[in-house]
Order: C-alpha cells, then structure tokens, then sequence
C-alpha cells in the first residue's frame, strides 16, 4: 500500500506542526522576554527558523530514501548510530507526544470542561490519534487538507472581530528592549517551533510524492505556519498588552474570550480553541508516527501500525509522570526541552551532514 502524500498535504502538516502548541505557549514567552518588541522575536525567528530548515533540506536531498533513523545507523555504524536513533525516537515519542497529551488535557480540563479529569481527558485526545494513525499516514494528510479551510476561516474570523478591541499603542515604542532578551525569546521559539521540525526527516522526502518540490513544501510550511505566529503574538500584545499577554497562561484563548459584537456574537471562545486544538492534534500524529517509524525501522518490522496501540497506552500513563506540576512543567519547558531538543534539531543533522560529506568525498579519492 503506497503510504505517500502528495507536496500539498506535506506543506499543511507543516504548517499544523508549527502552529500546534506554540500558538499557546509563543506569545507568552516571548511577551516575557521581549514586552511590546514580541513580534521582533517572531520575525528574526522565522528567518532562522527558515536557515534551519535549509539544513534539514540538504540532509533529506543528499539521502532521499531513507528516515533520520536509517541513515543515522548507516552513517554513525551499528552501534553509535543505535544509540542516536534511540535518542531521536525518545525525543519523538516520551518527550514530544507525551508532552502534547499533558498539554492537550490540561488546557481542556482547565479551560474547557473543568469537572473532567485531565486523564480522561488525555485517553481521548490519544484514542483519536491512534485511530488517525491506523488508518495510515495519507488518511491523516487527507483529512489536514480537509479542515485546512476551516482553520484559515476560524482564524480570520478571530483576527477581524477581535480587531475593535485592538490599541496599537500597546505595540510601542519599538526597539526598546536589548539584545539579550531577544535572545532568550528566540530560543523560545526555537524550542517550541524550529528544532522539532527535525522529526520531518522521518516523513521528508521519504514518505512525499515529487520529493523535489518537497523541500518547497517544507520551506513554505515553516514560513506560512511562522506568519500564523506572528499574527497572533501582535493581536494579543495589541489587546491584552504585553504585560497582559505574559501573564496569561493561554493569552490567544483569552483573547478569544473578548470578541463581542452587538452582545449577540459572544462566548466563542470553545469554537477558536477548536482550532488550536486540531492543529495540536496534527502534531501530536507528527510526533507519534515518527516515533512510530523509527522504532519500526530500528526493530526491522514490517508493520509499523501494530505499535500504535501500545505506544498511545504508554503516552497516556506517562502524561500524568512526567509532568507532576505545572511549576515542573514551567522548569522542564524553560530549562531542559531546548537541550534536548536542540540536540536532536541542530547537532545531529550538522553530525550527518558532516560525516555523510567527509565519507563522499574519501570515496571519490
């Protein structure tokens, strides 16, 4: 069964992935850091975000049948090239998706259904990946590009009613902040949106019809999901202001709690978190199936789908582990998910690009 998708469905998987939680959690942190200049963070972290992106491309173009798995164990030798896809597979799986689980039912029992248990809440969210994930990776693609258009129309929907609301003086004066603070936002967005763009290179180009015009897709993804971003970082400084925006735990969902036309269009706010909740889905299924693949790979199974269930048991139970405290979620997410991610999302694609050139060029001698 061919399990490929075409470059549009690939481009809308990037653009849910990044999207996904940093639509909750990027406008807060970098509001932190930065105050009102928030939205300068944004724009130099799409730009090198998009450099990013340019490595995974050369790594994907100079390999383009195999997965970051595969091509870490034919590079790196059997056993060092084991112990980095183990690493990139935990990154994909205990930390990404499970990290996904919590926050998903976290926000939904916190904001939404407050009588419901978080863990409740959580079997759900994974039994509708799992689902997703049996019925194949073009099954999921296809239904992106289905609500693709009800996602843009919820989103311009918010952006225009919430407009009146808008005080552009909360947006200056710009420039006011260092460099330093700069800085630390990036890594923010880095953290958050850049590095786990990585775990593409498990679908990318491998998995894509007309790998060629994939990188396009990939690219275009990143820039359109940035821009996604960047608008939403601006509206909440402008309507909540920027200290507003740093205190709220869920700044877009609260600024979707101000729309209110005439009293009659109001209360809207369950339908905009179904928007940051499906694009949250689509990167929760990212994470899983490329956890899911590379463990397939690494264990030589020709069936990757019979791992889904037990993986979604264990994401399920680990959710409420790893992540005792929302003071212990804030120190994991600030302090240790950037080392980790940034391992997986900079230094192992610069190793394989490296040692893949240095074996080329002993190869041509």
């Amino acid at each position: 069964m061919d399990e490929r998708i075409s470059t549009r469905q690939f481009r809308l998987l990037v653009i849910y992935f990044t999207i996904g939680s940093s639509v909750l959690f990027v406008p807060t942190v970098t509001a932190a850091a930065t105050k009102q200049d928030a939205w300068i963070s944004i724009v130099t972290g799409i730009g090198l975000n998009l450099l990013l992106v340019y490595l995974y491309i050369a790594v994907g173009n100079r390999y383009p049948g195999l997965s970051i798995v595969e091509l870490s164990q034919m590079l790196l030798g059997k056993w060092l090239g084991t112990a980095v896809s183990i690493f990139l597979i935990v990154n994909t799986f205990v930390i990404g998706a499970v990290s996904l689980v919590d926050f998903a039912g976290t926000f939904v029992s916190r904001q939404i259904m407050p009588d419901t248990p978080v863990y409740a809440a959580n079997i759900l969210y994974v039994l509708s990946a799992v689902i997703g994930l049996r019925l194949g990776l073009r099954t999921i693609a296809q239904a992106a590009e289905a609500l693709f258009p009800i996602i843009t129309a919820l989103f311009v929907i918010m952006i225009l009613t919430v407009s009146p609301n808008m005080d552009t003086d909360n947006l200056q004066p710009v420039f006011e902040m260092g460099l330093k603070p700069h800085i630390k936002a990036n890594i923010s967005y880095f953290a958050f949106s850049a590095f786990p763009t990585v775990f593409f290179l498990m679908i990318y180009p491998s998995c894509v019809r007309e790998g060629k015009k994939a990188s396009k897709a990939l690219l275009l993804g990143t820039l359109i999901g940035g821009l996604f971003l960047l608008i939403i970082t601006v509206v909440c400084i402008a309507v909540l202001g920027a200290e507003g925006t740093a205190r709220q735990a869920y700044p877009s969902y609260t600024l979707a709690k101000k729309i209110n036309i005439a009293n009659f269009f109001t209360r809207i706010e369950v339908l905009m978190a179904a928007l940051w909740l499906i694009a949250l889905y689509f990167k929760l299924v990212v994470y899983f199936y490329a956890g899911m693949r590379g463990l397939a790979q690494l264990f030589k199974m020709p069936d990757n789908r019979a791992l889904v269930l037990p993986l979604g048991v264990i994401a399920v139970a680990l959710s409420r582990i790893l992540y005792p405290s929302a003071a212990y979620r804030h120190e994991w997410d600030t302090k240790i998910w950037p080392l980790y991610v940034g391992t997986s999302g900079l230094i192992i694609p610069l190793l394989l690009l490296g040692i893949g050139a240095v074996k080329k060029r002993i190869r041509n001698r």
